[in-house]
């Protein structure tokens, strides 16, 4: 009986031997498996900041390519303007010249258009009434008059005159013009100043 008592007690030893190194071993297991989680969490999240800075130098570069070509268009442009601003320098602009019949001719136009404009406003009211009133004195003096402006302007006369200026006259009218508002341009003959400024 003692020799299958010791082999129960050797199996039953070996048992919890085999049991221990079981637990041990899926303890090992398990932590294996929590290292090997760990690394794959610690790869994945590195791959994704690698991800992102590669997207970002991606987008670095292409930013980098923008203002680049902006930078050059804007250089190429300043250029341009540099060297025109520089012909304006050796070669100023003159200013354009009108003819002196074609000055004359506008001048006679705008003459008539507005003598026109204002016979037309008399004719659609040929009279007016002035009255006027005040105190002198203690007095109330009033004046009251109907004038008949048919009888003191001859609408007709001024249409069929105002055109026929005598030449010297315009040019005279002309040349105050051109003193007065300096114009962005010369009339030949009349303004024969080669700036406005002067």
């Amino acid at each position: 009986m003692n020799s299958i008592q010791e082999s129960t007690n050797e199996l039953n030893a070996a048992i919890r031997y085999a049991e221990n190194a079981i637990a041990s071993a899926n303890q090992t297991i398990e932590s294996m498996q929590f290292r090997q989680d760990m690394a794959k969490k610690q790869y994945t999240e590195q791959t994704g900041r690698e991800q992102a800075l590669e997207d970002e130098n991606e987008r670095l570069k292409r930013d980098v390519e923008f203002y680049t070509k902006e930078y050059n268009d804007l250089a190429e442009r300043l250029k341009m303007e540099i060297a025109a601003v520089e012909r304006l320098r050796k070669d100023p602009p003159t200013m354009p010249v009108i003819p002196k019949a074609v000055a004359i001719a506008i001048f006679r136009e705008g003459a008539a258009h507005g003598v026109s404009n204002a016979c037309d406003e008399l004719d659609n009211s040929d009279s007016i009434s002035i009255e006027e009133s005040e105190y002198t004195g203690g007095f109330e003096v009033s004046f009251s008059k109907y004038i008949d402006l048919s009888d003191h302007i001859d609408l007709n006369w001024l249409r069929s005159e105002v055109g026929v200026n005598d030449e010297a006259e315009v040019i005279e009218a002309l040349k105050n013009l051109c003193a007065d508002n300096k114009f962005e341009c010369r009339i030949h003959g009349i303004d024969d100043n080669p700036t406005n400024n002067d």
